[in-house]
């Protein structure tokens, strides 16, 4: 015969919903931890970008003739062709996506810029910025990261 015992096998409907609340608040908790990781790895890879753009301009300016002309045709060619090279390597702008950019710039606040102040309206999140200044053979290389403010130090390629 069948028997109507209630079995106490089983959890009831309250444990249950307090361990999935437990289970959500946690996650919540790694999420947030994640995301800021994720912001620090993406302000990593744009600060080993300008890294290495500086390392070409560095090497460049160590090959070149003492002549500021051509030195800075020869440099201004090489951040043309910097740009493919970096990108057929395989580097990519963390917060855009596609390729990284490497932009001339021609007029910048280089103090307002090494106290990590806010960059123009115009700054593209993850791309690698060279200013040329007026001393001969003098280059400053910089990253913008995702809230358009300076990753890293200023870095200064000269000869």
């Amino acid at each position: 015969m069948y028997s109507f015992r209630k079995s106490k096998k089983g959890f009831t409907l309250i444990e249950l919903m307090v361990v999935v609340a437990i289970i959500g608040v946690l996650s919540l908790l790694g999420l947030r931890l994640y995301t800021g990781q994720q912001d620090r790895a993406k302000n990593a890879i744009v600060k080993a970008n300008a890294a290495t753009v500086h390392t070409l301009i560095q090497g460049n300016l160590a090959d070149l003739a003492v002549d500021y002309a051509s030195g800075d045709a020869a440099v201004t060619a090489l951040l043309a062709t910097g740009e493919s090279r970096l990108n057929a390597a395989g580097m990519r702008n963390p917060h855009g996506g596609g390729a990284v950019s490497v932009v001339e710039h021609t007029t910048i606040d280089i103090t307002a810029m090494s106290a990590g102040t806010l960059l123009h309206a115009s700054a593209v999140p993850g791309c690698v910025y060279v200013y040329k200044t007026a001393t001969a053979f003098k280059y400053c290389v910089w990253g913008v990261d995702g809230d358009n403010k300076l990753v890293g130090d200023l870095m200064t390629a000269q000869k």
